[in-house]
């Protein structure tokens, strides 16, 4: 499993460095695990976009339509 987390901390993972507030994705579960232990990492949580709410037309229009038929 690949999680994502955000540097708190400079850190050097994978050969690469990761300043304060870089997100660092998709590494294994335990180095993200072992960089939260270690304090220099926070989990990064991504929340799902939202599905959009259908709006309904105001009851005004509903009325015209009706009208119309």
């Amino acid at each position: 499993m690949k999680v994502d987390v955000k540097a708190t901390g400079v850190i050097k993972h994978g050969g690469k460095w990761f300043q304060s507030g870089d997100a660092i994705k998709k590494i294994k579960k335990e180095d993200g695990e072992r960089l939260i232990f270690l304090g220099v990492a926070k989990e990064l949580i991504v929340e799902a976009p939202q599905p959009e709410k259908e709006v309904e037309e105001p009851v005004e229009e509903k009325e015209e339509k009706k009208k119309g038929k």
